[in-house]
C-alpha cells in the first residue's frame, strides 16, 4: 500500500513535472514569439525613421526646387509686363508716326498742288511777257 502510494505519489509528482515542463515550454514559447515580435517592432520603427527621414528630405529639395521655380516664374511674369509695356509703347510710337507720316504726305501733296499751280501761274507770267515783248 505504502508502495502504491508512493507510485501515486511520484506518478503525480511525474505529471506534475510533466504540467510544469508544458507550462515552462509554452512561457518560452510565448517569450521567444514576444522578443521576436519585439525585434521585428524595433526594426520597422528603425526602418520608418528612416524612410521618414528620407521623405522629410525628398520634400526640402522639392520644396527648395518649387520655390526656385515660383521665384523664376515671378520673374518672367515681370519680364513679360515689362515686354508688354514696352511693346504697347512701340505700337503707340508707331500708330503716332503713321498719323505723322499720313500728315506729312498731306501736307506734300498740298505743296505739290501749290507748286504746281505757282508753275502754271510762273509759266503764264512768262507767256504773257513773251507776247508783251512780241507786241511791242
Amino acid at each position: 500500500m505504502i508502495s502504491r502510494i508512493l507510485n501515486r505519489s511520484r506518478d503525480h509528482l511525474f505529471l506534475q513535472f510533466i504540467i510544469l515542463l508544458l507550462v515552462v515550454s509554452v512561457v518560452y514559447i510565448y517569450l521567444n514569439h514576444l522578443q521576436l515580435t519585439y525585434k521585428t517592432a524595433q526594426w520597422s520603427g528603425e526602418r520608418c525613421l528612416s524612410e521618414l527621414a528620407s521623405v522629410k528630405y525628398q520634400l526640402s529639395v522639392v520644396t527648395e526646387y518649387k520655390n526656385r521655380i515660383d521665384k523664376m516664374l515671378m520673374e518672367s511674369q515681370r519680364a513679360h509686363e515689362s515686354d508688354k509695356e514696352r511693346f504697347k509703347d512701340i505700337m503707340e510710337s508707331c500708330v503716332a508716326m503713321k498719323q505723322q507720316s499720313t500728315i506729312c504726305q498731306s501736307q506734300f501733296e498740298d505743296l505739290q498742288t501749290e507748286c504746281k499751280k505757282v508753275r502754271e501761274d510762273y509759266d503764264k507770267v512768262i507767256s504773257d511777257n513773251a507776247k508783251l515783248k512780241t507786241a511791242r
